[in-house]
């Protein structure tokens, strides 16, 4: 392991272990210069920006790493995701409801369609024997 490599991981570890004592009274400081506003606003600037990053064809492989990172390694989207879990879960459920009643539906078209055919080879049928006998007379 190189040096510079070693000496990075020490640092983020140390950093992992500092990290609320840095982040709180940096939050506290910014909401004393009237800057917390502005840094929360840059914040939902990035956030609304990823719908159309992640739609754009030319969106490259690091752009999607940064989204997934700064979205999925982030805490305050962890009930986003039970709940986006939940709402996959009642899609599915309503999806295989309406396979469902589409299933039933061909079903039901299927037998009308047998009766109908049915039917008509009936008619034929009787059509068929009442002009053999209209002749016989």
């Amino acid at each position: 392991m190189k040096c510079n490599t070693f000496v990075r991981q020490v640092k983020e570890e140390h950093g992992r272990h500092t990290d609320a004592t840095v982040k709180v009274p940096f939050l506290k400081k910014c909401k004393e210069a009237g800057l917390l506003n502005y840094l929360l606003e840059e914040i939902l600037d990035k956030v609304h920006s990823i719908p159309e990053k992640l739609m754009d064809e030319t969106t490259s492989e690091s752009d999607y790493e940064e989204i997934g990172s700064a979205l999925f390694d982030c805490r305050l989207f962890e009930d986003t995701f039970v709940n986006f879990q939940a709402a996959i879960e009642k899609k599915i459920h309503a999806s295989q409801q309406r396979r469902q009643q589409l299933k039933e539906e061909i079903e039901l078209l299927q037998d009308l369609k047998q009766t109908l055919c049915s039917f008509q080879e009936n008619r034929g049928l009787m059509s068929s024997s009442t002009s053999v006998s209209s002749l016989s007379y």
